[in-house]
């Protein structure tokens, strides 16, 4: 299949097929051996070499003869015949971040390369080989080394091919060649690098190949997550993405994170190869560096790297890297928006319930207050009136005695600013009543003007406004993942440990079921620049319903998964950042979210703190009212009980006496 590439233009220091037919005469002369320039020994070379371009590491490691004294460089020498893998492993924790091997440790060393950097804990950049090979050993480990995986991992490697006077012949970088997609083996060249012997020292050894990657396959796993990822088929080979599945140009891919990856391989000559992750997702991975999903794709290397708005969660990274930050990322949560109290709650609404305990206390210690008065005051009375005048005995005073329900009658009335029959004959009377009459006073123009308010601006339950409320609920919420968790998993906060008790990890079907019943929260992020994921289980209907939190449950930053020796990492972080301070990014968010995402769901979800009564008061209706016959029907309903029970009572106790009194008589007539 025909690749498309660019043609690099013609230098001066082009490479030249080892497989062409040279002859050893121009190969002698194109090294100056025959021109009389003095050819600079093993020794000198690596010295110069090491000097020049390994200054920037950390520390080196060399395996078997390195040609290397007095190098004043850190430096980890590996025995081949010594555990290479483990004292490997160990070098590259230690900061080992580029390698010379001689033609003994070559194969051994290529084997160990992937398998011992994925289990090492640094991940250092563009990592560097030399191989040191005898001229009568080239053609043999060349043609072992032409299938090698590990080249696809080594972008900087330099082969020194020396004689038996250890002076090099002939210098060599590997291209890996593409010439189908779908080919999973690797094809590498090696090809010749032109030195001239009168200027070596100004010769690239390690060219730039990040410039042009010659149709570099980037296998690449994602999942449908606008605004972030997303991608479609087409009929027609239009698109900007290799389809893994049949080989042909097919794929579109959009969003934020993968037109980032488009424009970078546009500018690069790589092609992507598109590997979708739609069943499992993210998935997982597991102890033994297995997986599913997309995290597991980049463990096992089936894939290079994998979109999905990865925030840097530590279980994957123990087997893949990151790259820079894409976007930052803020988690909330969908809660139930406030709906309107019913009409029938008016007249409760005018006091909070802290109020209205000290209303009710107020009223009864006045009840207690007023009856404890009238009882003090007729016994007064009983004790002042004159024995001598027939028309001032006890029956006559029996009017004046103020029962418990008078007293909750004159309480009812002082609170609702009605009459009541006030006694005045007595201090106490007057102190006593005076003090009623203005709390009565207070309790109903404060009832009148809470009452006005609550009938005129419409009333909503309690809103759910931060995650201490949310919290307090103990509402569930619903997530696409059990790693929406793994930022807060060890938190201390109270409410954020509550949070991970109600969480539930669904599928999209089942978030959509959820949302369509009411009653839970769900897990939604908030893009860098506004837009929220994921938005496939919102729809017209469900949208009006829900409304997000004031703040965020956490924000972290995105990247992308990448495998620990990616050649292209160094390259895409300092595109990426290039990318991030243009402000492009927002661009290509603005766009995802106009072509792909439901606009009138996205402005549901933005304005779903604006009530739809927010213009001014509204006008008094009948349901305003329904508190008050709800109050006159209850009472109605309680006096008809109490009354049914009054009678009831009376023919009980009729029967009673009349029960008592004939057994009286019975006993009497004995």
């Amino acid at each position: 299949m025909a690749l498309m590439r660019r043609t690099p233009a013609v230098r001066s220091t082009d490479w030249f097929s080892v497989d062409s037919e040279h002859s050893m005469e121009a190969t002698v002369a194109q090294l100056g051996l025959n021109s009389g320039v003095p050819i600079p020994t093993m020794s000198v070379l690596m010295r110069f070499l090491i000097l020049k371009y390994y200054s920037q590491y950390y520390s080196f490691c060399t395996v078997g003869n390195d040609f290397l004294q007095d190098v004043p460089l850190s430096r980890i020498v590996l025995s081949l015949y010594d555990q290479l893998n483990t004292s490997m492993l160990h070098a590259i924790d230690n900061g080992c971040q580029a390698f010379v091997v001689d033609e003994q440790g070559a194969e051994r060393f290529l084997d160990l390369y992937l398998p011992v950097h994925d289990l090492a804990r640094q991940r250092s950049l563009d990592k560097s080989l030399i191989l040191l090979i005898a001229k009568r050993n080239q053609t043999h480990l060349f043609n072992r080394m032409r299938v090698h995986e590990a080249f696809r991992e080594l972008a900087n490697v330099l082969i020194v091919v020396y004689d038996e006077q250890e002076r090099p012949t002939d210098l060599y970088n590997t291209v890996v060649r593409i010439s189908d997609v779908l080919e999973r083996s690797v094809n590498v060249a090696m090809e010749l690098v032109a030195v001239k012997w009168t200027s070596w020292k100004n010769h690239s050894f390690f060219p730039d190949k990040a410039r042009d990657l010659n149709g570099y396959v980037l296998r690449t796993s994602m999942c449908n997550y606008l605004p972030f990822t997303g991608y479609e088929r087409l009929d027609q080979e239009t698109g900007n993405a290799f389809d893994s599945t049949t080989g042909k140009r097919s794929i579109w891919l959009d969003g934020t994170e993968l037109q980032l990856l488009v424009s970078y391989c546009e500018r690069r000559n790589c092609n992507i190869m598109v590997f979708p992750e739609d069943e499992d997702e993210w998935g997982d991975v597991y102890p033994n560096g297995t997986g599913i999903g997309l995290m597991g794709s980049v463990a096992e290397r089936r894939t290079d790297i994998a979109f999905g708005a990865f925030y840097l969660w530590f279980k994957p990274y123990n087997f893949s890297s990151y790259t820079a930050t894409i976007s930052r990322s803020g988690v909330t949560v969908l809660v139930p928006k406030p709906k309107l109290l019913p009409h029938w709650r008016t007249p409760f609404l005018s006091f909070s319930w802290p109020l209205w305990i000290a209303v009710m206390v107020t009223f009864l210690v006045g009840i207690i207050a007023t009856w404890l008065a009238g009882t003090v005051r007729l016994r007064l009375l009983l004790l002042s009136a004159p024995t001598d005048q027939p028309w001032t005995g006890r029956s006559d005073l029996i009017s004046e005695q103020l029962t418990l329900s008078d007293a909750a009658l004159m309480m009812v009335g002082f609170f609702v600013a009605q009459s009541s029959p006030i006694r005045t004959d007595l201090w106490l009377c007057v102190c006593l009543f005076a003090s009623l009459l203005l709390a009565g006073f207070m309790v109903s123009n404060l009832y009148s003007g809470g009452l006005a308010s609550v009938m005129m601006v419409p009333k909503y339950e309690k809103s759910i406004d931060t995650v201490v409320d949310f919290a307090a609920t103990g509402m569930k919420w619903f997530g696409p993942t059990p790693y929406c968790l793994e930022e807060i998993r060890n938190a201390s906060e109270p409410h954020l440990q509550q949070i991970q008790k109600t969480f539930r990890s669904v599928g999209p079907e089942e978030m959509k079921q959820y949302a369509h019943m009411g009653g839970s929260g769900f897990f939604v992020e908030q893009a860098q620049h506004g837009n929220f994921a994921p938005s496939n289980f919102l729809d017209r209907q469900v949208s009006t319903t829900l409304q997000p939190l004031k703040d965020y449950v956490y924000t972290q930053n995105c990247a992308a998964l990448i495998t620990n020796t990616n050649p292209l990492r160094s390259n895409l972080n300092e595109y990426i950042l290039r990318v991030q301070q243009s402000g492009l990014l927002y661009h290509l968010g603005i766009r995802t979210a106009i072509r792909y995402l439901p606009t009138d769901v996205m402005r549901n979800i933005e304005r779903s703190r604006m009530h739809q009564h927010d213009d001014g008061a509204v006008r008094l209706e009948l349901g305003h009212f329904l508190g008050a016959f709800f109050i006159l029907g209850y009472g109605l309903l309680c006096a008809s009980l109490v009354f049914v029970g009054e009678l009831w009572g009376t023919v009980m106790m009729r029967r009673w006496n009349e029960t008592f009194v004939s057994k009286a008589t019975v006993v009497t007539a004995y």
